[in-house]
């Protein structure tokens, strides 16, 4: 009966985060991963929280993509999915030697930087299709290797100075293509299961909900005053992520 309380607990914990993560992912564009990870891992530890939240993720982002479908700005997005498919898997297939705690460390200290220069109008890179195809090098092995892609797609999704909307849906797409390419790769190395599978499609469910809800309510906002919004977030949310690794 306790183990049957507490099973019950986690599903209603779980559930509740992944609503919240669902919003937050569809407002900022990211953030999902960063608040889903620590929790989950809390559950279920970091060998199969990785792949729970993987699949939770391929899920929710794949619902953006449908939900803000014709507002994809689809060149540039294949530019950033070019290099960024193979070096996901590359990423996926050392995530069982990467001394992560030490990485998701120096990489949310990168994040705080790029925000912080984000915020002062100090930071612009040219609209270029090298600025994609760099930014999915880089993005790809490190979401094959931490998991948190979001934040680093984000940001380089934000200098194409796109709409809210056009933003969301954009970015989610290629996450939603690296997510199917770690599933493959995990897969492969038998570290998904079918307990590990259910477990992702329940938080799934929950931020499908709030991806519906927060899509709604971004569609007017404007643009300049969004994206400071997105930078600040992006500030406080990789505080949380190094503190929730260093603890």
């Amino acid at each position: 009966m306790q183990n049957f309380n507490a099973m019950n607990t986690s599903i209603i914990l779980l559930s509740i985060v992944g609503l919240m993560a669902g919003m937050l992912s569809s407002s900022i564009g990211f953030g999902g991963g960063m608040l889903l990870l620590p929790i989950v891992t809390s559950v279920y530890g970091i060998e199969v929280a990785v792949p729970v939240c993987t699949i939770a993720q391929l899920l929710s982002n794949a619902s953006r993509t449908v939900i803000g479908w014709k507002s994809i700005e689809w060149k540039k997005t294949l530019w950033f999915l070019l290099p960024s498919i193979p070096l996901t898997a590359l990423g996926a297939y050392g995530f069982s030697i990467a001394p992560k705690n030490i990485m998701t460390i120096i990489v949310g200290f990168a994040l705080i930087l790029f925000a912080i220069q984000k915020l002062r109008g100090k930071l612009h890179f040219p609209q270029h299709p090298a600025t994609m195809v760099v930014g999915g090098c880089v993005t790809g092995f490190i979401n094959g290797m931490l998991s948190i892609s979001g934040p680093l797609s984000s940001a380089v999704f934000l200098t194409l100075d796109l709409s809210p909307v056009s933003y969301i849906a954009s970015e989610a797409t290629a996450a939603t293509v690296m997510h199917v390419v770690k599933i493959v790769v995990y897969g492969k190395l038998n570290l998904v299961n079918e307990h590990i599978i259910i477990a992702g499609l329940g938080i799934a469910v929950a931020m499908i909900v709030g991806n519906y809800l927060a899509m709604r309510f971004i569609k007017n906002v404007d643009k300049k005053k969004y994206q400071k919004v997105v930078a600040g977030c992006m500030i406080l949310l990789s505080l949380f992520l190094i503190i929730s690794t260093m603890c």
